[in-house]
């Protein structure tokens, strides 16, 4: 109506509290909100205890993502939101990136992994391992390209930057079904520097 684009070109934030002046809509919404804590909300788990689905038969390809891993030692996100993310900061074999996993059916996976890495960064070693499963990779060659758009901003974003990420190539990896900790982690760091780390990418042979 008028009226609610007059409200809207006049607190575009809607900072403003109108309940008193539109107490029949204030008191709809506060119902609606309280039918969703008492059949939404009452029903979800205090603590997500679900795992990440790998390798359905169904699908060729599993997207293991920076966004829903999680960083241990001194490696730390991009930004504090997870969407679009990526790990940093890894200057440690201490440091690792942990997924809860679940295989969905054995299988043997061609693994690509999206990374950057700085000139420090050459020479480190990583491994991905799931069980008793294991395959390594040795960072050959600077590839540390700019935050993508940072010139061009008037102010610092919330949300994270992207980079041009390249994906190598880590070889095959056997996975049985079954649940655990799918981690990333570095064997080597000769100059105490690894990578900046977006995505694995998993393709069923």
């Amino acid at each position: 109506s008028d009226n609610q684009l007059f409200d809207m070109l006049a607190d575009p934030t809607q900072a403003s509290d109108i309940s008193a002046e539109q107490p029949a809509i204030a008191a709809e919404m506060i119902a609606a909100k309280n039918d969703w804590l008492a059949t939404v909300y009452s029903e979800l788990p205090e603590t997500d205890e679900r795992t990440f689905p790998i390798g359905h038969p169904d699908f060729t390809y599993t997207q293991i993502p920076a966004r829903d891993g999680v960083g241990h030692g001194n490696i730390v996100r991009s930004n504090k939101s997870p969407n679009d993310s990526y790990y940093t900061n890894w200057i440690s074999t201490e440091d690792s990136i942990t997924w809860d996993a679940e295989v969905v059916e054995d299988g043997e996976f061609e693994v690509e992994i999206y990374y950057t890495a700085a000139k420090e960064a050459v020479g480190a070693e990583i491994a991905l391992s799931f069980g008793d499963s294991v395959i390594t990779h040795t960072v050959t060659q600077e590839y540390d390209p700019p935050l993508i758009g940072t010139y061009q901003e008037r102010t610092v974003r919330p949300n994270s930057y992207v980079k041009d990420w390249r994906a190598y190539n880590m070889g095959t990896i056997s996975l049985k079904k079954g649940e655990g900790k799918l981690i990333l982690s570095a064997l080597e760091l000769p100059n105490d520097q690894g990578i900046d780390f977006r995505l694995i990418m998993l393709k069923r042979k």
